[in-house]
């Protein structure tokens, strides 16, 4: 009698074992997808405050092969036009001649 309780006993804690083990992968799985997925979240959210502090910004999305977007392609130009102009006097006149 005393040895099944034993039994039982040790049977329930390798059953238990046995638990553990498996949904701890499985939640360590699905946590390093959860972050993955998060940082890819957070870049897409940084883009798309870019684009809207800079409406001038022109935005392409990169999608896979099934269509679902993988990224934000953000891109702007700055054009510069301006004109300069330079004088001088040279302080002994006598030197240049």
């Amino acid at each position: 009698m005393m040895s099944s309780v034993y039994r039982d006993v040790v049977l329930i804690l390798i059953g238990g074992a046995i638990n553990w083990i498996c949904a701890w992968f499985y939640y360590k799985r699905a946590g390093d997808e959860l972050r993955k997925e998060a940082a890819f979240l957070q870049k897409a959210a940084s883009a798309i405050i870019y684009f809207l502090e800079h409406p001038e910004a022109e935005v392409k999305v990169q999608r896979d092969d099934a269509g679902r977007a993988i990224g934000l392609i953000v891109s702007t130009e700055a054009r510069a036009r301006g004109t300069s102009t330079a004088k001088g006097v040279t302080s002994d006149a006598t030197a240049d001649a």
